[in-house]
């Protein structure tokens, strides 16, 4: 399958999400643990990496962040526009990124690193243009969740980590993570200072345990990592 052929599939996959009811922030349970980690900055700059159709984007932007986006589909990046981000259109696979390095402060990656097949020359990009003390926060299915490892124990495949039902050949999502891998993905690409994960889950019990045992009991595990300042 071409390049393009992977873009045509995602514009049509995502340009439905990319409006209406799905633009409304706590519709994913992921969002909900974002207060939690961002307070309101000092005029600071953040990356929105695979921003989708903005809705995170504006949530940073109304806490203060000087917000830039990376979105790959043109109904995203028009979403986003039409937000008021300063969004471009670009495959995050292809680096190096329109920016100098040490350009941000902040660098969220929301649930897109599962979709990629060689994420870390992605991580390492960010890592570039993070200045050195900045952090990243990413997101992605949790793998170690109990439903995922009692699903693998009884049916001898990884669970299905998608909002839709789709069979097995047609995934989107194409890597997969629990606490200790994405700790040493990150560490990978140089972010090795600050380490601190968080879960969030939908429904009764896992989203009362999630805050306790994210590594156990998240269906989605929300990481921050910082640069070092001696780069």
């Amino acid at each position: 399958m071409s390049n393009d052929q992977v873009h045509a599939f995602y514009e049509d996959v995502y340009s439905a999400d990319y409006r209406g009811e799905a633009s409304q922030f706590d519709r994913y349970e992921r969002n909900r643990v974002l207060p939690r980690i961002y307070d309101p900055p000092l005029q600071q700059r953040l990356l929105d990496v695979g921003a989708g159709n903005g809705v995170v984007s504006r949530y940073f932007r109304d806490l203060g962040y000087q917000v830039s986006a990376l979105e790959w589909t043109s109904s995203g990046v028009a979403a986003l526009r039409n937000g008021g981000i300063d969004a471009v259109r670009h495959d995050l696979t292809n680096t190096p990124y329109p920016y100098p390095d040490e350009t941000f402060d902040e660098v969220f990656w929301g649930d897109n690193v599962e979709h990629l097949f060689f994420p870390l020359p992605v991580a390492r990009e960010l890592f570039r243009v993070t200045k050195p003390g900045g952090r990243i926060v990413v997101s992605t299915p949790n793998h170690g969740w109990l439903v995922n490892r009692l699903y693998f124990l009884l049916r001898g495949a990884p669970r299905m980590t998608e909002g839709h039902v789709l069979p097995v050949w047609e995934w989107q999502h194409i890597r997969y993570f629990n606490a200790r891998s994405l700790r040493e993905f990150l560490g990978e690409a140089g972010f090795t200072v600050g380490w601190r994960v968080r879960g969030a889950a939908r429904s009764a019990p896992f989203r009362q345990l999630s805050s306790v045992m994210p590594e156990l009991m998240a269906s989605v595990l929300v990481a921050e990592c910082g640069k070092p300042t001696d780069t």
